[in-house]
């Protein structure tokens, strides 16, 4: 088993309070519920449980703010001020895959060669066993035939 530990990112404070307003409507308390400074306490905490137990630590809370640039600021990565957007679910995904290539590499998955995606009967791992077939190797009309006939590689 190999556990990495996931910080959570920051919380944007105005796209908070904006998603609060139009949910609650004249409801809302215009309170926040949670603040980038409590995320980052407990992004600091996690990162040192993790330190002392000697395991990998994926700091998105930090990662997310460091990487901003005029382009994509850290904030659109959230898609209400606190849960991840389609971008920040893929910001988090390439870090994640990052910190494997890196710290586990007997994880790591090498991309298919003529697609470049990880999704697919193509690609490869070292350590990562198959228990089923491919969305790609399943007959449509026979599904049944196609897990019987599997080889486990």
């Amino acid at each position: 088993v190999n556990i990495i530990y996931i910080a959570p990112p920051p919380v944007c404070h105005d796209a908070r309070l904006k998603f609060q307003k139009d949910k609650y409507k004249d409801k809302a308390t215009g309170k926040l519920e949670r603040t980038l400074e409590l995320s980052g306490q407990y992004a600091k905490a996690l990162t040192e449980v993790a330190k002392e137990l000697e395991l990998p630590c994926l700091d998105v809370w930090a990662k997310m703010q460091d990487s901003s640039s005029s382009t994509k600021p850290w904030q659109e990565y959230l898609s209400d001020g606190l849960h991840l957007s389609a971008a920040g679910n893929k910001f988090v995904g390439e870090a994640l895959i990052d910190l494997i290539d890196d710290l586990l590499p007997e994880l790591a998955v090498t991309p298919c060669t003529y697609t470049g995606n990880i999704n697919s009967s193509s690609r490869s791992s070292i350590s990562m066993r198959r228990i089923a077939p491919w969305h790609d190797e399943i007959d449509h009309s026979n599904p049944e035939k196609s897990f019987r006939n599997l080889s486990l590689e």
